[in-house]
């Protein structure tokens, strides 16, 4: 099931499923969303940085937010790949799905020079000291 399921950045002809899958996440700021989106797309917003959508038979199934933060506690002045928000559609849970956009997010903030890779689930920091460069 995984082989037919593509991740990759978000353009603006998403920005429609994107809305989709964020106002899903956080029904609560659905007004905001697509003024955010707006802004990302034209350069005005200082988060994310980054946004990659997981497709399957071109829908787009789960979307994840991605920054790069120096203000973690446990790291402080040190950038870290930071996960703002990630949503999957609940249909499409439990297949792997969540583990490769984990890597792919990863690799993004490995290629933006980031000394680790954190998520904040559940109000706690998860770092996997594994990711930090050699």
């Amino acid at each position: 099931m995984n082989a037919a399921v593509q991740i990759r950045p978000v353009t603006q002809t998403d920005f429609d499923a994107w809305l989709r899958l964020r106002t899903a996440h956080w029904p609560d700021g659905a007004a905001d969303h697509g003024p955010e989106i707006a802004a990302f797309f034209a350069g005005m917003a200082s988060e994310p940085q980054a946004v990659f959508l997981a497709e399957c038979n071109g829908r787009a199934i789960a979307v994840m937010e991605l920054s790069i933060r120096k203000d973690l506690p446990m790291l402080p002045n040190v950038d870290v790949g930071y996960v703002e928000g990630f949503y999957i559609e609940p249909e499409f849970r439990g297949r792997g799905i969540t583990r490769r956009l984990l890597r792919f997010a990863q690799d993004w903030s490995r290629k933006q020079h980031c000394a680790a890779f954190a998520s904040d689930r559940d109000g706690r920091i998860i770092l996997d000291p594994r990711y930090c460069p050699k």
